[in-house]
């Protein structure tokens, strides 16, 4: 407990960027005592001190916050299970090291550990992906969610018919991602002849219970009158459900139909979706420009330089 609580804390220490303002005098040494930390709490069976180092790994790839993480070579001398060690990378080592740490996690009755396992594979080999597969396939009693990810696997490893059942399973049981996909798999004919009416309403579905990307879709079919005649006012409803849930395209989507007078509004109005796009990560400009608008917020910064002289 103490090993994993020192390690943890030095870990949140370099994520908020203790060592970027000098708050960590040695950082080599810092980083090897929170490393060393963390194993032997790992050789004690604690999972949490596994998910940590997953982390540590990982973060070589893409940074935690503050943190560049650890060079994954730390991993090839730690003593792994069978089971974890059956998972082999060459090409990445960092992911190697935290796919094995997850599975470590997992093999200690961290059920959560199996599904992180399980997303990381999409990067990973084919052999991965089956690791992770029979892994996600042998829990008690999957929730729909680990339905929703064993038939993302079993896609990934090309067996669209299995993944559209697994998928169907986890639907039924309420999970909006599944639901979602299957909208995709009906509508494309992926593992199941190809279906508009199926597709539509599991769309509907997986809109009803929230699901960002299918709030949004369904907008679009909705604008574009894809399931009959346009209703703009509907589908303006469904892109602002979409765009309050951090969907920054249907933000901006709202902002050009505003902008267009397909949406009452003002200008401000469009500029503070635009904003609203921006800060989830959608660059505003690039819609404004494929359709040919000027940007709201330009005239506002013109007139505000106007003002201050």
């Amino acid at each position: 407990m103490r090993s994993y609580d020192h390690g943890h804390q030095l870990l949140e220490n370099f994520i908020r960027g203790d060592a970027m303002v000098g708050l960590i005098a040695d950082v080599p040494a810092t980083t090897t005592e929170m490393v060393e930390a963390l194993w032997a709490a790992a050789s004690a069976d604690d999972p949490r001190a596994y998910l940590d180092l997953g982390e540590c790994y990982l973060a070589h790839l893409q940074p935690l916050g503050a943190f560049d993480g650890i060079d994954p070579a730390d991993a090839a001398g730690r003593p792994w299970s069978a089971a974890a060690a059956a998972f082999v990378e060459p090409d990445l080592p960092a992911l190697e090291a935290a796919l094995r740490c997850q599975r470590e996690a997992a093999r200690l009755g961290d059920r959560d550990a199996v599904a992180t396992l399980v997303r990381l594979t999409r990067h990973a080999s084919a052999d991965s992906q089956r690791h992770g597969l029979a892994l996600v396939r042998g829990l008690d009693a999957p929730t729909g969610a680990e339905l929703y990810l064993t038939g993302l696997v079993e896609l990934w490893l090309g067996d669209a018919e299995s993944s559209a059942r697994t998928h169907t399973a986890a639907a039924a049981a309420g999970d909006a991602d599944a639901q979602f996909e299957l909208s995709l798999y009906y509508g494309q004919g992926i593992g199941v002849a190809a279906d508009p009416d199926q597709s539509s309403a599991w769309l509907r579905r997986a809109a009803d219970a929230g699901h960002t990307r299918a709030l949004y879709n369904l907008g679009a079919r909705l604008a574009s009158g894809a399931d009959g005649a346009v209703d703009l006012a509907q589908a303006a409803t469904y892109y602002r459900r979409a765009a309050d849930a951090g969907h920054g395209r249907a933000a901006a989507t709202l902002a050009v139909m505003i902008l267009t007078g397909e949406l009452a509004g003002q200008a401000q109005d469009a500029a503070a979706l635009l904003d609203q796009a921006d800060a989830a990560g959608f660059a505003s400009t690039d819609i404004l420009d494929a359709v040919g608008l000027d940007d709201p917020r330009a005239d506002a910064a013109v007139l505000a330089t106007q003002l201050n002289v």
